[in-house]
């Protein structure tokens, strides 16, 4: 059933169009160099907390999240030599956020188990000369996470396959791989299992090699002249049920996706051009219209922004913005943007004030009257009705949260009623 908390008056849909707007919120502002944070429940308290890397502080830190967007650091590394990129993910099925991190002159790639809050530090290697991205996926379709890394001096992607017990066992997936800036996994060929997808800076390149089991792996070219190919990410950007590329060239100054055509041809599409210094990317649904807008970062223009069905430049005042992420961190139901600046020394926060519907039990409305009529508590409409709701801006939304605003509800015969949440 369809649940939403309003009153309802009878009324004519006005369609309009506008933007969503973004609240800043800034976690930290002295964290020495930050260049890479990543949000995951580290405490498994059902909130969200952020994970950061510091380039010059070689430091690896995560903010816990108080429930209320209230965040408390905790040092998790502090010599950590040219700490990078930090992911965190429940490593070792124990029900809480790990830490994976790389650090570029130590030429390590690590992980830290975390034990009710306390960390211990395990080197995955050390002999990953300019270990740079890492990302983790379960690759080898046995029920546990392996790892994957990047190196640029070593121009080197590479994975780790974990042996159920968090030993780790590496295999070279290219040693030729100029500038290997960015790893990452998505099952590109739809076929099962998890293939490999990266960014080259000096060879311009954005690939994606084939899992073909038994730890082989076979190179594709997605993009072989994106000038300083330094970002990759992958997801069904358009909707169409396969996986399609996106990506960042911060020499080519362009954020670009690549659509999949279903049999792994791919065709480009800029996004945006000029953007100084495109160094970051990823892709979530901002306006819930179930397709990706591509969020992007740019080092040089210090901006972060979005583009696909809609639009925007949520800042450009973050002084060296390095990184970029989407998830939904205050649990409204819409995704928020998380990011960090390498000058500006900060880990910061926009909350999207997009508006949704939550779906749950409630009052039973089996037919509502023409004319003004005021429903209180919980209500729904049967699952089998014709209804369509509609934000002010003229954007239908779906089943998220539905924030205090003004929407119209469309119903089978064609009315609509204007609805007013009252939460």
């Amino acid at each position: 059933m369809n649940r939403i908390s309003v009153f309802l008056i009878l009324c004519s849909l006005v369609p309009l169009f506008g933007q969503i707007t973004w609240t800043e919120h800034n976690i930290t502002s002295d964290f020495d160099g930050a260049i890479w944070s990543h949000a995951v429940d580290m405490d498994n308290d059902t909130d969200i907390d952020v994970v950061g890397a510091a380039w010059e502080a070689d430091a690896i830190a995560w903010w816990e999240n108080d429930g209320n967007e209230n965040f408390t650091e905790h040092e998790i590394a502090s010599s950590f030599d040219g700490a990078c990129c930090v992911f965190g993910i429940d490593l070792d099925g124990d029900d809480d956020g790990d830490v994976i991190a790389t650090a570029y002159f130590d030429n390590t790639v690590a992980w830290w188990e975390n034990n009710a809050g306390v960390f211990t530090q395990h080197v995955i290697t050390n002999t990953f000369p300019g270990a740079y991205s890492v990302y983790a996926a379960d690759l080898d379709d046995d029920g546990d996470i392996d790892i994957l890394g990047a190196a640029r001096a070593s121009n080197t992607i590479a994975w780790w396959e974990n042996n159920g017990s968090q030993g780790f066992t590496e295999h070279f997936i290219s040693t030729a791989f100029l500038d290997a800036s960015s790893v990452y996994a998505a099952d590109v060929d739809s076929d099962g299992d998890m293939d490999v997808l990266g960014a080259a800076g000096i060879g311009d390149d954005i690939a994606w090699w084939e899992n073909i089991g038994s730890q082989g792996f076979v190179q594709h070219t997605i993009a072989g002249n994106f000038n300083g190919a330094t970002a990759v990410y992958a997801a069904d950007i358009d909707n169409d049920n396969d996986i399609d590329v996106a990506g960042a060239g911060y020499l080519a100054n362009t954020i670009a996706w690549w659509e999949n055509a279903g049999n792994q041809v791919f065709t480009q599409h800029n996004l945006i051009t000029g953007l100084n210094g495109a160094g970051a990317v990823y892709a979530a649904d901002f306006n819930n219209d179930d397709t990706l807008e591509v969020l992007g970062a740019a080092w040089y223009a210090n901006t972060i922004g979005y583009w696909g069905s809609i639009s925007s430049i949520i800042t450009n005042t973050f002084d060296y913005a390095h990184s970029v992420f989407a998830i939904d961190m205050d649990n409204d139901g819409d995704n928020d943007v998380l990011g960090s600046a390498i000058n500006a020394d900060a880990i910061t926060w926009w909350e999207s004030d997009f508006v949704g519907i939550k779906e749950n039990k409630g009052t039973h409305i089996d037919n509502a009257a023409f004319g003004a009529t005021i429903i209180t508590g919980q209500s729904f409409l049967p699952k089998e009705s014709k209804v369509r709701v509609y934000d002010i801006s003229g954007r239908q939304v779906t089943s998220n949260s539905l924030k205090p605003g003004v929407y119209f509800l469309k119903t089978d015969g064609n009315s609509v009623r204007k609805i007013v949440s009252i939460k």
